[in-house]
């Protein structure tokens, strides 16, 4: 049987390969927190026969979504979405009193004495304030989005990097609050990162987006804009999946004004970012614009929390 919590539909008429229709609907799921860490997911042969598909097919997806770091594949013990820890964190804690004596004693057994430690904890105390929050994403295309969303709802400036930019540039990790999401949670890994200073978000599952698309008549066009071609290439995979050819999927970077101007007048449904938003609501005034998120209030409130703290 499949996890009571995993959900994926593919479609062998989508020119999307079958290895990427479930590692789009598995990641989401991993990403969105619908599947929880140390989930266990379905064998290799019990989703193969589920989807009626190839197991090298599912074995492909598997080590791919393992490749990215969102899986585990153990030998005897089966395939696991990813323990959501934090960076530092490698077991569950007791009260503080305990685990501050744990850290005292391995501190200890690594040849640190208590004055040192004492030091460490004044200037661990005394560190200044977070000025910053930076968003990791090793997708640029992502990164105006990001901005686009999360800006508004903070007092303090929002920054996005990628891995390799923030190797370079490790000097703003110091007040910075610091998030990703499980997708890039294997890389961030090689960053001096504060645990404390650290948090992985989910993204929006976007759960009424894709009840509209799986509710769109026969044959009408379904028209995705964003600013980003890797997010319109997952929402493609994605729609693909879910409908196959039974519905016209058309996507458009959002600068294709022309293109835009012409596919939004015969669409049925129109699903853009938050960047795009304005430029689609000036191409059409009579349907409804569905806007996607990729963080949802939840998240926002999870970032503020931190940021209190």
């Amino acid at each position: 049987m499949l996890s009571a919590s995993i959900n994926i539909a593919i479609n062998r008429d989508s020119p999307i390969p079958l290895r990427d229709q479930i590692v789009e609907q598995i990641g989401l799921q991993i990403a969105s927190g619908t599947l929880q860490g140390n989930e266990k997911l379905p064998s290799i042969r019990a989703l193969a026969s589920k989807l009626d598909i190839h197991q090298g097919v599912v074995n492909a997806a598997y080590n791919k979504l393992a490749e990215i770091g969102m899986l585990e594949i153990r030998h005897g013990s089966g395939v696991r979405v990813v323990p959501k820890i934090g960076i530092g964190q490698n077991k569950e804690c007791s009260d503080l009193y305990s685990l501050f004596a744990q850290f005292v004693n391995q501190a200890n057994q690594l040849g640190h004495s208590l004055q040192e430690i004492n030091k460490c904890y004044e200037l661990f105390v005394n560190r200044g304030p977070i000025s910053n929050i930076v968003v990791v994403s090793d997708n640029p295309d992502f990164h105006p989005v990001i901005l686009a969303e999360l800006t508004p709802h903070f007092h303090i400036p929002v920054f996005t990097y990628t891995v390799d930019e923030l190797e370079t540039n490790n000097g703003i990790l110091k007040d910075s609050l610091i998030i990703t999401s499980l997708y890039h949670f294997l890389s961030v890994q090689s960053l001096p990162l504060d645990p404390t200073r650290f948090l992985i978000c989910n993204v929006e599952p976007a759960k009424e987006i894709v009840e509209l698309i799986k509710s769109s008549p026969e044959n009408s066009i379904v028209l995705l804009v964003s600013v980003s071609s890797t997010l319109l290439k997952i929402a493609v995979n994605i729609a693909a999946a879910l409908r196959g050819e039974s519905i016209i999927v058309k996507s458009l970077l959002v600068d294709e004004t022309k293109e835009l101007s012409y596919a939004i007048k015969h669409a049925k449904l129109v699903i853009c970012d938050i960047p795009s938003k304005e430029k689609v609501m000036q191409a059409t005034n009579k349907l409804p614009i569905h806007v996607f998120n990729l963080y949802s209030q939840t998240t926002i409130q999870l970032i503020k929390k931190a940021l209190d703290k």
